[in-house]
């Protein structure tokens, strides 16, 4: 037994190829029921014929008018730049006049006193809704980037559609030119009024804006903005006063360091030298002796000490210790060093002798420091409080400028805005706008509605569309598979065979085989084809489960024929009967019995031993049987048991080609049980009988389960089949009545039906079989 599960087919995946193959069964769908469509559009047509027919006659007038911006003097129009300005303004308000037109006081003027005989389509109105009723059949549109407005009237009489376009055309010159003349020229003299008060008011408030603002005393610059002197000068002031605080306060501290000092007797020397940041350094000098051109001079020898010292380094990295230049260089640094030393000798016994004078003088300028800084603390105080009541003064005056400079601004954007009113008004004022009738009110000869054409072309695009949407819904309620591709596409799985509807051969045995019995015939060559399908698969076949997804399908027919098929191409055949529920292949050979399969799987002994008392031989050359034996109580187990494994191992030794009949697989598990032992499954399908979920739930089943589905098997197609579409006819199938079966409710029993009815036992009343699935 070859151990290898092969893989499953991959499951369709939906792509381009699918969505055109689905586009392509639609069409097949079309194809067949074209009757429903020519028969939609017969509808469509009558419908549309009827409408036409019945339809009131109705007839368009059309005017056109033209609104053009003139010059004052009326003789031509010209191309300056205040013309061009009002044929902009003119593009700017056609939606204006547009509405003017299809307003209702235009509509209610044009309706005044008309004449009897143009009041057709007003007839049974109260006249109180005649304006609403003209409305309703008035269109007022402009074209784009034009100043041309078309009015157009539907009526049941092309006179008076004509009359009405007339009417309202009329009244719309004789309203334009009583709303842009004399209320237009009243209009300009009150805003011209209101201008002038507006301009008064301007000019006082710019008076009063220059006057505040020399009072501010503010610098302005070229872009107009303003900078505060007084602002900047408190600011300033508060600097000055901040380090005048500071100032004070140090000199404070250092007084009353000093006069602590001089109470207690401290060493006053270490003060001295502090003071000279806060003093200067004329104290310190003073007490060592040391005048201004002494302490010019000792800084003049340190500054030529160092030079000399820089010198020297620079030399000595070149010319060594040893040089006479370089020996000469550091005797003259040797006599500047002892000049110096020699200063401060004698500043520091100058400053030993002035140590009692010490106390004295600088007690006396630490006080005179405190005061000097305490005056000119208290001097900037004073001048900072003064600018800062300056400031808030001047606050007050720039808040009174910001308000007049607010008021300025709103009365100078009204002024302009009055101005332009005034010009748009002068602009279209009567003087300037011209209303011309460019095309004469004229009535279609032909009715606008209905017309023929629109309604060929609406009944034809209604009568297609519904024809092709209820084909397609008859095609989804129609759970059937229609023609091979989209078997193919639907399983993902090829098809192996289609086998026509076959008569009974009326033998029995072998003869009751079409195979065996017309070996010739038309019919057997489809199972030929099946068998060269299978022998040239890419995927080992030696051992093949052939199952249905009902009873019904036919299964067992096309196995039988199948094993045949195979045993007269020279291969030695085993056809093994594993449907020990219902026992059709065994039926249909005359082989029903207790010797089978169920005997094998339960027998003890070695398989060889057991198969040689189960197995039929020869029923055809080439062709060796098991029938089911026995109606076991637990067939499922014994399927799926280590013995139906030994089974098919030791047949794999002996034969070349294994067949299993299996029951439906929908109906038990036996064919998935199966499936998991063998190389491969086929599935028989009738198209006329399964519908398409079960035939997908059947290859779900071994798909789910790792079983390898070779592809199915179309039977039982009728002479009667139409296009790519399958036929229905004579139909083939088997019922059972015991407790582990299932059973079907076809009309048409099998030939194999007909064998079991003699033979078989009487079913449970108990057990009910299982109904086929709708």
């Amino acid at each position: 037994m070859n151990s290898d599960v092969q893989q499953p087919a991959p499951a369709p995946i939906l792509n381009t190829a699918n969505v055109v193959a689905g586009m392509i069964r639609f069409l097949h769908a079309v194809r067949v029921r074209r009757g429903t469509l020519l028969a939609a559009l017969l509808i469509s047509a009558s419908l549309g014929a009827a409408y036409y027919l019945t339809a009131t006659r109705m007839y368009d007038a059309h005017a056109q008018v033209r609104i053009v911006q003139s010059e004052r003097n009326h003789d031509s129009l010209t191309s300056s730049p205040q013309s061009s300005q009002a044929n902009s303004d003119v593009f700017q308000m056609m939606a204006t006049y547009q509405r003017i037109m299809s307003g209702d006081r235009v509509l209610s003027a044009a309706l005044e006193d008309l004449p009897k005989e143009y009041c057709v389509d007003f007839e049974g109105f109260n006249p109180e809704v005649w304006p609403t009723l003209l409305k309703n059949h008035v269109s007022v549109t402009n074209e784009r980037g034009t100043t041309l407005i078309d009015v157009r009237y539907r009526s049941r009489s092309p006179k008076v559609a004509a009359f009405i376009v007339q009417r309202i055309v009329t009244e719309y010159i004789n309203n334009i030119n009583r709303t842009y003349g004399n209320q237009t020229q009243d209009a300009v003299a009150k805003l011209t009024e209101e201008k002038k008060e507006t301009s008064r008011k301007l000019t006082e408030k710019n008076q009063e804006f220059l006057e505040l603002q020399s009072q501010t005393g503010n610098i302005y610059d070229g872009e107009g903005k303003s900078t505060n002197l007084l602002s900047l000068r408190v600011v300033e002031l508060n600097k000055l006063l901040i380090e005048a605080q500071r100032v004070t306060l140090d000199a404070w501290s250092f007084l009353q360091t000093v006069e602590q000092a001089a109470r207690t007797g401290q060493d006053l020397q270490q003060l001295m030298f502090q003071a000279v940041e806060t003093l200067g350094a004329s104290i310190l000098s003073k007490q060592m002796g040391l005048g201004e051109q002494d302490a010019w001079a000792v800084a003049k020898l340190n500054e030529e000490l160092q030079k000399l010292r820089n010198d020297w380094n620079d030399r000595r990295n070149v010319l060594g210790d040893n040089n006479p230049d370089l020996l000469e260089l550091a005797q003259r640094i040797r006599a500047h060093e002892d000049l110096v030393n020699n200063y401060f000798q004698r500043a520091k016994m100058n400053l030993t002798a002035n140590s009692a004078d010490l106390g004295p003088q600088l007690l006396g300028m630490a006080r005179q420091r405190y005061q000097l800084a305490m005056s000119r603390q208290h001097t900037l105080q004073q001048q900072f409080d003064r600018e800062k009541s300056e400031v808030a003064n001047h606050n007050t005056l720039m808040a009174n400028l910001i308000i007049v400079e607010m008021e300025r601004n709103r009365l100078q954007a009204n002024d302009e805005s009055l101005l332009k009113q005034i010009e748009k008004l002068q602009l279209v004022s009567g003087e300037g706008i011209k209303v011309d009738l460019n095309k004469l009110p004229k009535a279609g000869k032909l009715p606008s509605s209905p017309r023929l054409v629109l309604v060929v072309a609406v009944c034809f695009i209604l009568g297609i569309g519904g024809g092709l949407g209820l084909i397609y819904i008859l095609d989804l309620l129609d759970d059937r598979f229609r023609s091979p591709d989209e078997l193919r596409m639907q399983l993902g799985v090829p098809v192996l065979a289609m086998v026509r509807a076959m008569e009974p051969t009326g033998g029995t045995g072998a003869d009751a085989v079409l195979c065996h019995a017309k070996p010739n015939g038309v019919e057997t060559e489809a199972f030929r084809t099946l068998r060269t399908a299978i022998s040239f698969s890419d995927r080992q076949a030696q051992r093949i489960v052939v199952t249905s997804t009902e009873p019904g399908d036919g299964k067992t027919t096309v196995m039988s024929n199948l094993a045949v098929a195979f045993a007269q191409s020279g291969k030695r055949t085993l056809l093994i009967d594993a449907d020990m529920r219902r026992p059709g292949m065994t039926a249909l050979l005359g082989l029903k019995g207790q010797q089978g399969l169920s005997q094998v799987l339960r027998d003890e002994r070695p398989i060889a031993a057991s198969v040689a008392e189960n197995l039929f031989t020869q029923i055809t050359p080439g062709l060796d049987v098991i029938p089911s034996g026995s109606r076991p109580s637990n067939p499922a187990e014994l399927l799926a048991s280590e013995r139906f494994s030994e089974l098919l191992a030791w047949a794999e030794t002996c034969y070349d080609q294994i067949l299993v009949d299996a029951p439906p697989v929908l109906a038990v598990a036996d064919p998935i049980i199966i499936g998991r032992m063998v190389d491969a499954a086929v599935l028989v399908v009738r198209p006329d009988k399964n519908r398409r979920r079960m035939v997908i739930r059947a290859a779900e089943a071994f798909s789910a389960v790792e079983v390898n589905l070779m592809g199915v098997v179309v039977n039982h197609l009728s002479s009667d089949s139409s296009g790519d579409y399958y036929g229905y006819g004579y139909g083939y199938g088997y019922g059972y009545g015991y407790g582990y079966g299932y059973g079907h409710d076809d009309a048409n029993a099998a030939a194999e039906s007909e064998h079991e009815a003699g033979d078989e036992e009487p079913a449970s009343d108990e057990v009910q079989p299982l109904r086929r699935a709708a």
